[in-house]
């Protein structure tokens, strides 16, 4: 054996003992990072959590990045924390119209992103990639392919799918992936509709709280609250600023408007365990309570 079949060899084995390791890394790293997901949900201190997000998203997108995005896990998280990260602390944050107008412009790109994210798993399966681009009722169809284990994606890439396109209602392109953004969230709440307080609930106040042409119905909307009420023992309080913001708004009852958003400022920090939720409730329901002129 020549001098240069010797070098090939101990190259390609260094290379391949760099990529397994490289590989482990990203590995064992991403499996540190359910615990910072976790971490962050139920943080304290809303404001040390604003600051620390950002860089824990960064550190996820270089791992997501080093798995030449492959690694489900990382790219879930990426999905969660950006949809998260969009709606707890760009939208609704601001009373001044300039700087409300630059956060939804950030809001709606780290949507996209997170969207991005959840979708790289779900074209994993060909069912899913294959009606992507077909008619709806064939895409409606194959939701049946998902099951349980699919619930986490399916619902964090819909909600991060259906605020950009709440974000961008003047998009006729966005607008018209609607239909399959519900589709996606019916299959969720067909398959568990108790996930996360009754979470995927949540979306459906904000569908049905729309204008008729786009799907609205303001009784559904009533009652997609109730049942994430009845769900979550009346804890997640999240869901009583969206019914305020959407459901009250809509139908023009201020009464209401301000009675959901008082109860979501008097509510405990440790009503659940994602403190983190019940807080980013709280400080968006004190902003959007000084809108109340201008909504009604």
């Amino acid at each position: 054996m020549n001098k240069l079949k010797i070098f090939y060899i101990i190259f390609v084995v260094l290379f391949i003992s760099g990529c397994s390791i490289k590989r482990m890394t990203i590995n064992a790293t991403g499996s540190f990072m359910e615990d910072v997901v976790t971490a962050f949900f139920e943080e304290e201190d809303i404001d040390f959590a604003k600051q620390a997000i950002p860089a824990n998203l960064k550190l996820l997108d270089g791992l997501i990045k080093g798995s030449n995005y492959e690694n489900d896990d990382l790219l879930l998280k990426g999905c969660k924390l950006y949809g998260m990260y969009a709606m707890g602390f760009l939208e609704d944050t601001e009373t001044d119209k300039k700087l409300e107008k630059e956060n939804l412009k950030k809001a709606s790109y780290f949507y996209k992103k997170a969207k991005e994210y959840g979708m790289k798993i779900l074209v994993k399966n060909n069912d899913f990639k294959n009606v992507l681009d077909k008619d709806f009722s064939e895409f409606e169809k194959m939701m049946i392919a998902f099951n349980k284990k699919d619930i986490e994606t399916l619902f964090w890439t819909a909600f991060a799918w259906g605020s950009f396109i709440n974000l961008n209602r003047n998009s006729v392109e966005a607008v018209a992936d609607l239909p399959k953004v519900k589709a996606l969230v019916l299959r969720v709440l067909e398959l568990d509709e108790t996930y996360f307080y009754g979470l995927p609930h949540l979306f459906m106040i904000v569908y049905y709280s729309m204008p008729k042409m786009f799907g609205g119905d303001i009784d559904k909307a009533k009652e997609e609250y109730d049942k994430i009420k009845n769900i979550s023992g009346d804890k997640f309080v999240l869901a009583d600023f969206f019914a305020a913001k959407y459901y009250a708004v809509q139908k023009q009852d201020k009464k209401m408007f301000l009675e959901l958003l008082s109860k979501v400022e008097e509510v405990s920090d440790d009503v659940i365990p994602e403190k983190l939720f019940t807080m980013v409730a709280r400080k968006k329901a004190g902003i959007l309570k000084l809108k109340a002129d201008d909504l009604f």
